[in-house]
């Protein structure tokens, strides 16, 4: 499956594969602390082969990964959900964009094919968490109609109960 976002119609998204793992880890390496704080609620100087491993060998059911992806091939954005082990209609969503690429509609087009793609493939609730002080992550959330059910460790709790919310409109994305 491809698709283009309408924000930006060179960029393509599509599901990762086991074998973007030097692409992802590029596109991590363009991150700046700042947004790899954001995305990973700590500070991440590197991924592990493990932590490489489990972001690119995915199921596409209980674990998807979409990649917008440049027309030079680079990553510059991804957005995933992942069920926990056992677990088959709660998932944790989480997104990243290149900082160059940032404030150009990439985050809220991910994010947007990433919840239908869980709504197509049976998650019934996904749950996101955020830094309070993260704006931009806490105005797409709240776009897509993800609610606060707590806040834990210093960290914001949001849900987003699929079958109470309305489809998402592909072409909107």
């Amino acid at each position: 499956m491809l698709w283009r976002l309408p924000t930006d119609p060179e960029l393509i998204v599509r599901p990762i594969r086991a074998t973007d793992k030097a692409a992802l880890l590029e596109l991590f390496e363009r991150l700046s602390a700042r947004s790899r704080l954001r995305r990973f609620l700590a500070a991440k100087p590197s991924l592990s082969r493990r932590e490489l491993a489990y972001l690119t060998e995915v199921d596409h059911v209980r674990h998807e990964a979409l990649v917008a992806v440049a027309p030079d091939g680079s990553f510059v954005g991804v957005g995933r959900y992942a069920c926990d082990l056992g677990e088959t209609t709660v998932a944790d969503v989480a997104f990243a964009v290149a900082d160059a690429w940032q404030g150009r509609g990439v985050g809220t087009g991910l994010a947007r094919l990433v919840v239908g793609r869980a709504r197509a493939n049976g998650i019934a609730r996904l749950h996101a968490t955020t830094l309070p002080d993260n704006g931009p992550s806490r105005r797409l959330l709240g776009r897509l109609g993800f609610g606060v059910c707590g806040i834990s460790g210093g960290v914001l709790e949001v849900d987003l109960d699929l079958a109470a919310a309305p489809a998402v409109d592909r072409r909107a994305a």
